[in-house]
């Protein structure tokens, strides 16, 4: 017996739901929006109907830094297992993958060096800031900031270590409320978390794991639109035109499992996990 229903984060058309239906095309996908503690419980509360009822969720930012084994992790919730995380931090590191933008973009993708060079400068770009977000959401408060540059995301206009750690304390002084923590013990996490996320840090060399797939996205913005990625009618930006582009040949494709170690692990994963039995 496999896993028959799968609970998601996303909305009905969101590019997460997109590609999970590719990826796993037997299993009835069920897109529940963001994740909550109120997500995963129902999971638990569900499977009384569904036995065969797992999720699949965002790894998002992370605190401890993990064997990096190219497939999926444990998702555990109140002590139970309820179905799996992505390694990467999201759907969009997998889509900006070269191995899946040369696949799914053929020819008409940029060569594999010019895509490789702008992806490491935007990764290098975004590195002070991805260490703040994973210092604030390691400490349990908002992670982002900046200017809002397309719909559901938001960019700051700067991006170095002294504008981050203003940054983080004003945060923290709008959100600490009544809590201990102070505005120093969240700048120190991002101190001590820094040079992971610097060019020789360990989490900079597996950055399409540990940043954040959408900043790397817009930090990418000016060369995916000099590399043609643009929408005639100026109504989406260079990254929007290239992650649909790549959605939509995923969507048009068999077998697209097959593209990353990750993917074919997951489908296995469905296909020979009973829940019935646990």
């Amino acid at each position: 017996m496999s896993v028959t229903n799968l609970y998601c984060e996303g909305g009905p058309k969101s590019i997460d739901i997109r590609v999970i239906r590719q990826l796993l095309p037997k299993c009835e996908i069920h897109p529940l929006g963001g994740k909550t503690s109120s997500f995963l419980s129902s999971i638990i509360a569900d499977r009384d109907r569904q036995p065969n009822l797992a999720c699949l969720v965002d790894h998002d930012f992370d605190c401890q830094d993990w064997p990096i084994t190219n497939e999926p992790i444990r998702c555990v919730y109140d002590q139970i297992w309820v179905g799996w995380a992505w390694e990467r931090k999201e759907i969009e590191n997998y889509l900006i993958d070269p191995v899946v933008v040369r696949k799914a973009l053929g020819k008409k993708a940029p060569s594999d060096s010019e895509y490789q060079n702008a992806l490491d400068q935007a990764a290098q770009k975004i590195a002070a800031y991805s260490a703040a977000r994973t210092a604030l959401a390691c400490e349990k408060f908002k992670n982002l900031w900046g200017d809002k540059v397309r719909q559901g995301h938001s960019f700051p206009p700067k991006l170095g270590e002294d504008y981050c750690e203003v940054r983080i304390a004003e945060i923290v002084r709008k959100y600490k409320g009544e809590r201990i923590v102070s505005e120093k013990d969240v700048q120190g996490k991002f101190r001590d978390l820094l040079p992971k996320f610097k060019s020789a840090g360990s989490r900079f060399q597996n950055y399409l794991h540990y940043f954040a797939g959408k900043d790397l996205l817009y930090a990418m913005r000016d060369k995916l639109g000099d590399w043609g990625f643009e929408d005639s009618s100026n109504k989406k930006h260079p990254e929007e035109v290239f992650i649909e582009r790549v959605v939509t040949r995923i969507e048009r494709t068999d077998g697209v499992w097959e593209w990353l170690p990750e993917w074919k692990k997951l489908r296995q994963l469905i296909e020979e996990t009973d829940f019935s039995e646990s």
